[in-house]
């Protein structure tokens, strides 16, 4: 999943100002999903894409190359859920960003999506390494990507898979819901495994992991810094709960 510096990248006006035309999946379904769990994922594979229990604000989140707090929709797009099953052609040479920019394709023709940008000035804060050092190895870019998230006794744990600097951001943006910009300068993708405490009222006891600022610190070697900054946003000027149909 993605995130900021620069701000945003709108994958499928790249796309279609190169080929004329916007990239599409072959096949693709999308569901509601009203299941009520807690847990989602996305997985990205070099021909297809698939997201389970996702909100439609965080999808089109992602389909537009930005965090959450940089779209601004109905208060339904964070609690209607949806799954999505996408396939590219085979052998298109299909990159992640390409499967996103067939997602923005995707959520604007089935969900009627029609946006425009704006730039404003946020409170935010600012993921950078500390000082004693970096605490994570790069691994190869090669394969899928994905970040997902569980319970586990005393607290949380992430588990990431070759996720770069802007995407944690953009997770921690979900998880603390606020603006979280990637300033660490830090390029590549990165594998870990994060266990933090959720920050709930109640016994410090009982807690086995470090809350989730800590924890980014002590396990990750980051921190979190409050700055502000400009930022451009996204915003839903119509979308339809009901799916079209293609």
């Amino acid at each position: 999943m993605r995130f900021l510096a620069p701000i945003s990248v709108f994958v499928a006006a790249i796309a279609m100002g190169q080929t004329g035309a916007a990239p599409a999946f072959e096949a693709a379904s999308i569901k509601p999903n009203n299941s009520a769990l807690a847990a989602s994922y996305s997985h990205v594979r070099p021909d297809n894409l698939d997201i389970q229990n996702e909100s439609l604000h965080h999808i089109v989140s992602e389909a537009f190359g930005i965090q959450d707090h940089q779209l601004q929709g109905p208060d339904w797009m964070r609690s209607e859920r949806f799954d999505i099953v996408a396939k590219a052609s085979m052998g298109a040479g299909n990159s992640g960003q390409k499967l996103f920019a067939m997602l923005q394709t995707l959520v604007v023709e089935r969900f009627k999506l029609q946006t425009h940008r704006e730039t404003k000035e946020f409170p935010v804060l600012g993921l950078v390494a500390v000082k004693s050092g970096f605490k994570l190895q790069e691994v190869s870019a090669e394969g899928g990507s994905s970040q997902n998230s569980s319970s586990a006794e005393g607290g949380v744990e992430l588990k990431a898979t070759r996720t770069t600097m802007q995407q944690f951001a953009g997770w921690i943006s979900r998880t603390l819901d606020r603006p979280v910009v990637d300033m660490t300068g830090i390029q590549g993708e990165y594998a870990f495994v994060l266990k933090y405490a959720r920050e709930e009222k109640g016994e410090a006891g009982t807690m086995t992991h470090p809350v989730l600022p800590l924890a980014i610190q002590e396990q990750l070697g980051l921190r979190l810094e409050k700055r502000t900054a400009p930022i451009q946003v996204v915003v839903v000027d119509h979308v339809e709960k009901t799916l079209g149909v293609n």
